[in-house]
C-alpha cells in the first residue's frame, strides 16, 4: 500500500465514523493482510506497506507466560525478559545496546500470563544488521552470573515497594492472587517474594530450552518488505532456533471471583490510587459488543464524557483523573478500573464509583450515550491504525485472541450490530456494585 492510498483509507475511515455510517470497508479489510508459513515452520500474517521505510516484526511464543510453569518458577518469564539483554553470543549488553543504537532498531521483549514475546522495528536499509541482533538475541543470550544476579536483585526488590509503582503491583500481584485463587493465574507475574530470589541461571537456560522454541512461536511481519522478503526474514531469526516441542494447553478458563473485597496498602503522600476490577465477556464472544460499548460509556481509556470522569471529575471533584481498560488473557476476561484522588476523599470515591455501577445497572443507557459510544470507539481505532507499526501491533494482538485477518471490519460490525437492549441486558447481567474488588495505595491506609 502507497503513502497515499494508506492517507485516504484512513481520512475516509474517520469520515465514515464521524458521519455515523457503517465501516465503510466491511468486504475488503483485511485483504492486504496475508497467512503465511515460513520453511521453518512458524506461521505469520504479512502486510506490504511501502509509506514508510521500516520493517516491523512482532514473535510471540505461546503458552510460554508465568501461569504455565509450576507455580515456584512462575517468575521466570519475567526474569528472562530483563536478563536476555545482559548479553548474546558475540555482543556483550553495551555492545547490543550500541548496535541498536547504530541501526535506529527498536528491540524490546516481555512476558505476560500466557506468552512471550519479541519486538523489532527497524529502517529497511538496516534490516540485514537488525536481524543478525535478533537471531543471536533468541538463540545465544550469554546469561553470565554477576549480570543476571543484579537483573535478579532489582526485581526481587520490587517485590517490596508497592508504593513505587502501585498500579504494576496491583495489576501483576495483588489482583491475581485475590481473584484468581487455585488457579495458575493466582502466582501473578513474578510468582512470590519467597521463590522469586531462588532462581537461577540455569532456570534461564532451562526455560529457553522448553519453551522459546520454534514449536511455539506465532509472527507478524509488517512494512516495506515484499512476502518472500519476510518470509526470508522469519527464516533467518530462527535459524538457530531450537524446533522444539509444542507447550501443553491444560489452563482451564476461570471467572475471576469478586466480592468487594478491599485491600489497602500504605504509601506516603497526600493522593490515593484505587484499583477495582469489574466482570467481562472474552474477545469471542456474542456480547463482546455489548461489553464494549458499555465499559466507553463507563469510561474506558480517557473518555470524559465516560461516567467516572464526567460525575466524579467535573461533577463532585472527587479525582484527578480515573478510566477502566478491558484486560484479556488465554483464559479470562476482566475490566480493570484506576482512579487517583486524595487520600481523604478516598471513601467518598469507591461509594460514588458504586453509584455510577449500580445506576447503570439498574437503568441503563440512552441512546445518545449509545451512538456516542460507538462512534468513539470506531474513531479511536481509525486514529490509532495511522501507521505499519499500529497496524502491526493491532493484528498481532487479535491474531493471539484466535481472530482471522477480515478482525478489523469485524469489529466494525459487531460495534455497529449492538442495540441499547442488548447493552441494557449486559449490564444487568455483569455490573454489580457488590461484585468488585479493591486496591487502594495511599497515605491513609497504614
Amino acid at each position: 500500500m502507497n503513502r497515499k492510498s494508506c492517507v485516504f483509507r484512513i481520512i475516509f475511515f474517520l469520515f465514515t465514523t464521524i458521519a455515523g455510517a457503517a465501516y465503510p470497508l466491511s468486504d475488503s479489510a483485511g485483504a492486504d493482510i496475508k497467512e503465511l508459513r515460513s520453511n521453518c515452520g512458524v506461521n505469520f500474517w504479512f502486510m506490504r506497506d511501502g509509506s514508510a521505510p521500516l520493517v516491523h516484526v512482532r514473535i510471540v511464543f505461546k503458552k510460554a507466560g508465568a501461569s504455565c510453569l509450576e507455580k515456584t518458577k512462575a517468575g521466570l518469564p519475567v526474569f528472562y525478559s530483563e536478563a536476555v539483554f545482559c548479553g548474546c553470543g558475540k555482543y556483550s549488553q553495551i555492545q547490543f545496546e550500541k548496535e541498536c543504537a547504530n541501526l535506529s532498531a527498536k528491540i524490546s521483549c516481555n512476558a505476560d500470563f500466557d506468552n512471550f514475546y519479541f519486538s523489532l522495528t527497524v529502517p529497511k536499509i538496516v534490516l540485514k544488521e537488525a536481524i543478525v541482533l535478533m537471531n543471536s538475541l533468541l538463540s545465544s543470550p550469554n546469561f553470565e552470573e554477576d549480570k543476571v544476579k543484579i537483573v535478579r536483585n532489582n526485581l526481587k526488590n520490587s517485590f517490596m515497594r508497592c508504593d513505587l509503582n502501585p498500579i504494576g503491583a496491583a495489576v501483576d500481584s495483588i489482583i491475581p492472587a485475590a481473584i484468581f485463587k487455585n488457579h495458575p493465574y493466582e502466582s501473578g507475574l513474578k510468582g512470590s517474594s519467597e521463590d522469586f530470589p531462588k532462581l537461577s541461571t540455569e532456570d534461564l537456560k532451562n526455560y529457553k530450552s522448553e519453551f522459546l522454541v520454534t514449536a511455539n512461536a506465532e509472527a507478524c511481519v509488517f512494512g516495506d518488505i515484499s512476502e518472500s522478503e519476510a518470509v526470508s526474514l522469519i527464516d533467518k531469526i530462527f535459524s538457530d532456533v531450537k524446533n522444539g516441542k509444542p507447550s501443553a494447553n491444560n489452563i482451564a478458563d476461570v471467572t475471576p471471583n469478586l466480592n468487594s473485597e478491599i485491600k489497602k496498602y500504605y504509601a506516603p503522600g497526600p493522593q490515593s490510587i484505587i484499583i477495582f476490577v469489574l466482570k467481562n465477556e472474552r474477545p469471542q464472544s456474542a456480547k463482546r459488543g455489548a461489553a464494549e460499548i458499555i465499559y466507553k460509556i463507563l469510561g474506558e481509556g480517557t473518555v470524559f464524557k465516560g461516567r467516572i470522569l464526567s460525575k466524579l471529575r467535573m461533577g463532585k471533584g472527587l479525582i484527578y483523573s480515573g478510566s477502566v481498560c478491558l484486560t484479556d488473557r488465554n483464559h479470562s476476561s476482566c475490566v480493570l478500573g484506576y482512579m487517583r484522588t486524595d487520600n481523604s476523599k478516598v471513601p467518598e470515591a469507591v461509594s460514588s464509583l458504586k453509584e455510577i455501577i449500580k445506576n447503570l445497572r439498574e437503568k441503563g443507557i440512552s441512546e445518545s450515550e449509545l451512538q456516542f459510544a460507538k462512534d468513539n470507539i470506531k474513531g479511536k481505532i481509525s486514529v490509532r491504525l495511522r501507521t505499519s507499526e499500529k497496524l502491526c501491533d493491532f493484528y498481532f494482538e487479535k491474531k493471539l485472541q484466535g481472530f482471522g485477518p477480515k478482525v478489523l471490519s469485524d469489529i466494525f460490525e459487531r460495534i455497529n450490530r449492538v442495540t441499547p437492549e442488548e447493552v441494557n441486558s449486559f449490564a444487568g447481567e455483569f455490573l454489580n456494585e457488590n461484585e468488585m474488588f479493591f486496591v487502594i495505595t495511599g497515605g491513609e491506609n497504614k
